[in-house]
């Protein structure tokens, strides 16, 4: 009897432990396959969007939705047509937020929007006229902001200039509506504006060599009588014939005397005057500056000349200013592609003329020769241009004499002079801009590099100014070297 009751409490327990058994991997494997559901459920969508004012655009939800909400309704609007779809439409400019919410109150998506211009067009603009560029268009507002990297200045400019002219297209289109703003009596349209955030992959350097060749010669050539007599009774008569261009330069003259019977005289006085110049500029300078930076060189000074004069009980002072002269450079490189230069380049040369010097109370002020040129080029690196060339001659010729008299056939140059200049300049301004990168310093040779001055007994016996040698190192000609080496002084 006791042994019945014990097997059929095995038994018993026995199927009770094999339909747990049976039971317990379904149970395993649905808990493990609702897992990922849980996940799923659980992961919400953050967006963030950028739309112009009147488009539309789709979002897809991860899970059914049963409530939408929507910050500012007047930014944007979201329209569902199913749980899982939503059609955002943008309305005006602004920024709002969008949440989707399912059955147990959890947030499936979280949608930013920023509604402003539409710029899907620039950007397509931007890619066409710009090629390999990575310029990313952004709008706040009724502004656009360009972001990313461009090769050059000259592509950021462009960049720049269309984005103006497509904000100027949309304001007149209405596509965003100007604001009006009063500003004093004035009023205006505020149109937005164009925000430049690009960065240049590498600032291009540019070097410009600007060679100045000038050769100026004048002749002057001056011949004139002056005539004086006095007769027995003490009339007298004087002729003066004065040169008319640039009056008496030198002393340079003869008197004749003419001792008449009767106390009578005659004196002549003959005024001759020639002369030649030339005159030869060269100039090379060379700067260098950072695209779309503005460089300025000067070679050569200033001279004091006289501008004002004051006066304090009797005692005048002359005031004075600083007159510069010499070869003056401006120039703003811009490098719109690889080795294209767009070139804005000023060049002056002033030189003092003392040939057109005067004198103001014993205080001589010298004239000044000025050649200015100013131009916008495009070149290639290396290129050369003839930015200015002038090949000038002027000619000047006066006759002064007593009328009637002085065409009298040979004793008309008696009673007359003649003044006669002549100025021909030859002028030509050639500029080569090159795009340079830095180099190692030993590779700069410097013009004083292996100078040396002469020693005491090679100056007094030899006459030199300075030694020869061929390095550094070694002050003294090489041997069995025949020839100048290092530094030479013409």
């Amino acid at each position: 009897m006791k042994t019945r009751r014990t097997l059929r409490q095995a038994t018993l327990t026995a199927a009770i432990l094999g339909a747990f058994l049976a039971a317990a991997p379904p149970i395993a494997v649905t808990a493990r396959a609702a897992e990922p559901m849980m996940a799923d459920k659980s992961a919400a969508v953050s967006r963030i969007v950028q739309i112009g004012v009147g488009k539309s655009m789709i979002v897809d939800l991860p899970a059914d939705a049963t409530e939408i909400y929507v910050g500012e309704p007047k930014v944007a609007n979201a329209i569902v047509r199913s749980a899982r779809r939503l059609y955002i439409s943008a309305i005006s400019n602004g920024q709002t937020s969008i949440f989707a919410i399912d059955r147990n109150g959890r947030q499936i998506a979280n949608i930013q929007v920023s509604v402003g211009r539409d710029v899907n067009v620039l950007m397509e603009l931007l890619k066409t006229a710009i090629p390999g560029n990575q310029i990313q268009v952004h709008t706040v507002a009724d502004r656009i902001v360009l972001t990313g990297e461009v090769g050059s200045a000259g592509e950021a400019q462009k960049a720049l200039d269309i984005a103006s002219g497509f904000l100027d297209t949309q304001s007149e289109s209405g596509g965003s509506g100007g604001t009006s703003i009063t500003i004093g009596n004035s009023k205006s349209d505020v149109k937005g504006s164009v925000i430049n955030a690009m960065t240049i992959k590498g600032l291009d350097q540019v070097s410009l060599r600007v060679t100045i060749s000038e050769v100026h010669r004048d002749v002057l050539k001056q011949l004139g009588v002056n005539l004086s007599g006095s007769g027995a009774s003490g009339n007298s008569f004087q002729i003066n014939n004065p040169f008319a261009i640039n009056g008496a330069i030198a002393d340079t003259s003869g008197t004749i005397n003419w001792a008449l019977s009767g106390g009578r005289s005659l004196t002549a006085s003959l005024q001759a005057f020639e002369r030649e110049g030339v005159a030869r500029t060269l100039a090379e300078p060379t700067v260098t500056a950072v695209s779309g930076e503005s460089a300025k060189f000067l070679a050569g000074g200033t001279i004091p000349i006289p501008a004002s004069e004051s006066c304090t009980s009797g005692i005048c002072v002359l005031g004075y200013i600083q007159q510069p002269y010499g070869v003056t450079l401006n120039f703003t490189p811009v490098v719109l592609s690889q080795g294209r230069i767009q070139l804005h380049i000023a060049t002056e040369v002033t030189d003092v003329d003392y040939s057109k010097q005067i004198t103001i109370a014993q205080t001589s002020i010298p004239g000044f020769r000025t050649r200015k040129n100013e131009t916008t080029v495009e070149l290639p690196s290396g290129g050369s241009i003839a930015s200015a060339g002038l090949i000038s001659t002027q000619t000047q010729q006066a006759i002064n004499g007593v009328p009637g008299l002085m065409n009298l056939p040979v004793l008309g140059t008696l009673f007359r002079s003649r003044d006669f200049v002549r100025n021909e300049t030859e002028l030509l301004i050639i500029v080569t801009p090159y795009i340079v990168h830095a180099i190692d310093p030993h590779d700069v040779v410097k013009p004083d590099a292996n100078f040396a001055e002469a020693s005491d007994p090679q100056g007094w016996f030899l006459g030199r100014m300075n030694r020869i040698y061929s390095s550094a190192g070694n002050l003294q000609r090489p041997p069995g070297y025949i020839g100048h080496v290092g530094f030479i002084n013409d």
